[in-house]
């Protein structure tokens, strides 16, 4: 069994599915790490950021294998399941929209 298999396998899906609240992922966005683009806050990256927590829940923090169980488990996601990442994004879009629009007032 490789490492990709072993860690699917010990994956919890349900701290994947549902995807987390929005003041997680603004928090997320909103940290200092400038590799974070906040305008492009799209469903597949709150789910991998999800994977990736969960992944460092269990002990594993090679990015490489985070990214292919992330291609997996997206590929995998019932249409319901994606469908709830895309609201999240777009919730996270409009309350940044709407932050900037107070910011420049």
């Amino acid at each position: 069994m490789s490492n990709f298999d072993t860690l699917l396998t010990n994956i919890n899906r349900n701290n994947i599915h549902p995807p987390p609240e929005i003041d997680e992922i603004l928090n997320f966005f909103n940290s200092k790490n400038l590799m974070r683009d906040h305008k492009r806050c799209h469903a597949y990256m709150i789910l991998r950021y999800s994977v990736a927590k969960e992944c460092k829940r269990i002990g594993e923090f090679n990015s490489i294998l985070i990214r292919k169980v992330a291609d997996h488990l997206w590929k995998t996601s019932t249409t319901q399941e994606k469908a709830e990442y895309v609201n999240l994004a777009q919730r996270v879009k409009n309350y940044q929209i709407t932050q900037a629009y107070y910011l420049n007032m």
